[in-house]
């Protein structure tokens, strides 16, 4: 994967923090798997944008929901969050 930085110590508490304070809050009742298309989980595009908005008040980061978009999981919104807060663009590149 490019466009990323190298894994870290911060993704398991990224990871944490996303699925129980802007999944959760989002997307009550759902059960979300890191890897799993979220639209295949029963969320809709306005329920992804709802999580990129969230989760860049909650972290004070500017991940671009397009990039989101190409890869829409719980994981891929976790590499994002990481990849901003190391100083990173936001926008990796997920193929």
């Amino acid at each position: 994967m490019t466009g990323f930085h190298e894994p870290t110590g911060l993704h398991e508490p990224v990871a944490a923090i996303l699925r129980d304070e802007v999944i959760a809050a989002v997307l009550p009742g759902l059960d979300v798997q890191p890897t799993v298309n979220l639209f295949e989980s029963g969320a809709d595009s306005l329920a992804l944008i709802r999580l990129v908005n969230r989760a860049n008040r909650v972290f004070e980061v500017e991940v671009d929901a397009a990039a989101f978009f190409q890869q829409p999981t719980s994981d891929m919104l976790t590499r994002l969050v990481v990849d901003q807060l190391q100083g990173g663009t936001g926008q990796g590149d997920p193929q």
